[in-house]
């Protein structure tokens, strides 16, 4: 059987199988068919490919020089910003705002109303995440949060938040140690808006109140966190031991190393990881000095982001392709399981209906297609095509 005039040719392994495939597109975007290798040459791909689901990544706070802790921020911007992401493999993702004064925080929640009135950004960007400004003001756990805008939680400022993003907030991340924190988790939960611990020094008995008023996330688990902490007595294995909690992890192997990364995994499990790359503006650029939030950082060729004259980590320069693969390589689970913690896990855990799966017969085109590169710091992930919603977008 040949294909149709107009008809794509993409072949590659389908995650989760042994040998690959060949997966036919028709011109309006569907998926004609999904059968074995034949003898035409393929548009896209090869028999060393992969064909994987689309990503979703929950924490994103720019990229491709698109920061969205810009007071400049407009609406241009971020359309922008989405297209590049979906190049990346990412069909659907939450903007991160962090830490900033209110009149900040007010206007760019209001960016994201005008935008989220497009049905067809909506359909990518369920909602924000507001990291902060409810979270320690203690060096470490702040991380690179401006200590003069943290601050105690207050669901009267949070409402105004809420409206003036018309009611598009998807979760806050918080700090459950503070003054106030745990009647503003109920608070918040009542409105519908999940609740992530992060950015805290809370004790095991603070944990567990917040998981009782309803937290249910924990963000980027094992950072945000004080340098040098108690070995029993932490905010990591109350976190960790506790099965209501979800953890979110970014995988670059540099905000968490490789054991740690699979200690976090199997204690956990599978289906209680989100993987994300909690990825900022500088992701996408050339290495060089920079600033990020106001502070001198380097960008090194290994996309490690250090405060400038020293090895601290200062961002995340991870696409979660990347990051999805190094989860695999590195920790038990298997790639399709890797795939499902930044697709169908995060899309559950947020109530967003869409779907992150393999190509079927009738469905639009929505998966990545890439190879895998040896490398001295291992396995590096080479996108030859990006299809999302019917179109490709690499």
């Amino acid at each position: 059987m040949t294909p149709s005039s107009g008809q794509i040719i993409v072949r590659g392994t389908l995650i989760g199988e042994a040998r690959p495939s060949d997966v036919l597109i028709d011109r309006d975007g569907l998926v004609s068919s999904v059968r074995r290798v034949g003898k035409s040459t393929p548009h896209v791909g090869s028999e060393n490919a992969f064909i994987a689901p689309t990503l979703f990544d929950i924490q994103v706070n720019g990229a491709f020089g698109i920061d969205l802790q810009d007071d400049g921020l407009c609406p241009e911007h971020v359309y922008l910003l989405s297209k590049r992401l979906a190049s990346c493999g990412i069909a659907a993702w939450v903007p991160t705002l962090i830490t900033a004064s209110q009149e900040s925080l007010l206007r760019r929640c209001r960016v994201f109303a005008e935008l989220l009135q497009d049905p067809g950004f909506a359909a990518t960007v369920p909602g924000i995440h507001l990291e902060g400004p409810y979270i320690s003001p203690l060096d470490g756990p702040r991380g690179a949060h401006a200590r003069q805008f943290v601050r105690k939680p207050s669901i009267r400022e949070f409402e105004k938040l809420f409206k003036a993003a018309d009611g598009h907030i998807c979760y806050i991340t918080l700090a459950p140690e503070c003054d106030g924190a745990i009647p503003f988790i109920r608070a918040v939960r009542s409105l519908g808006v999940s609740v992530a611990l992060g950015h805290h020094a809370a004790t095991p008995e603070q944990i567990a109140k917040a998981v009782e008023a309803g937290a249910r996330l924990c963000t980027h688990l094992g950072n945000g966190l004080a340098s040098q902490i108690h070995r029993h007595n932490n905010p990591l294995w109350a976190q960790l031991a506790d099965d209501r909690l979800t953890a979110s992890v970014i995988a670059d192997l540099e905000h968490l190393p490789p054991p740690v990364l699979k200690c976090f995994v199997r204690m956990k499990g599978a289906s209680r990881i989100i993987l994300t790359s909690d990825v900022v503006h500088l992701a996408g650029l050339p290495s060089g000095e920079y600033t990020l939030m106001g502070v001198p950082v380097r960008l090194r060729k290994s996309g490690r982001i250090c405060l400038s004259g020293t090895d601290l980590l200062a961002g995340s320069s991870l696409m979660l392709l990347q990051g999805v693969v190094n989860a695999a390589q590195t920790t038990d689970m298997t790639l399709e399981q890797a795939f499902q913690c930044a697709g169908t896990i995060p899309a559950q855990f947020l109530g967003v209906p869409r779907t992150f799966r393999l190509p079927t017969p009738g469905s639009p085109a929505d998966f990545i297609v890439f190879c895998l590169k040896d490398t001295q710091r291992g396995k590096k992930v080479d996108i030859l095509a990006s299809f999302v919603d019917g179109r490709r977008r690499r």
